[in-house]
């Protein structure tokens, strides 16, 4: 059987995959000690953008399924990032970020700041304009 390395995988998926995946390791890197994950730190900077949040919007925006936001934002929540504020007739939980959360995002904004760097200065400005068109191309077929 002819083994296929990264290199030579003909498969767009599983290189994309890769891909994100040693993206996602190298900001969870950066993040270590901060006790957040790469993935945490997107969810809560999503719920500052848009806040209050349903699950629904949060998923949307980071094109996750429901039970991995579920999931994720259970530990914020129990870690004391977020609070659910929804209004009592509401048919959806909203979330909003704490003063703790608030505080969680500006001090590892540093981090994704540096790592944002970082990766551009290895990449190149050049193409990060052009993976930034192609991965915003790809997210729409």
């Amino acid at each position: 059987m002819r083994e296929i390395s990264s290199r030579n995988n003909p498969c767009y998926c599983i290189n994309l995959r890769r891909a994100a995946n040693s993206i996602t390791k190298f900001y969870d890197k950066m993040f270590e000690g901060t006790g957040l994950t790469a993935s945490q730190f997107s969810l809560l900077s999503g719920i500052k953008f848009m806040e209050p949040c349903s699950n629904a919007k949060l998923a949307d925006y980071a094109k996750l399924d429901r039970s991995t936001i579920t999931r994720n934002l259970k530990i914020l929540k129990e870690r004391g990032y977020i609070i659910n504020s929804s209004k009592n007739e509401s048919r959806e939980s909203q979330v909003s970020l704490t003063d703790l959360g608030q505080e969680k995002i500006e001090s590892c904004s540093v981090l994704w700041n540096e790592a944002q760097k970082s990766i551009e200065e290895k990449v190149g400005s050049e193409n990060i304009k052009q993976l930034r068109k192609l991965l915003e191309f790809i997210e729409k077929l």
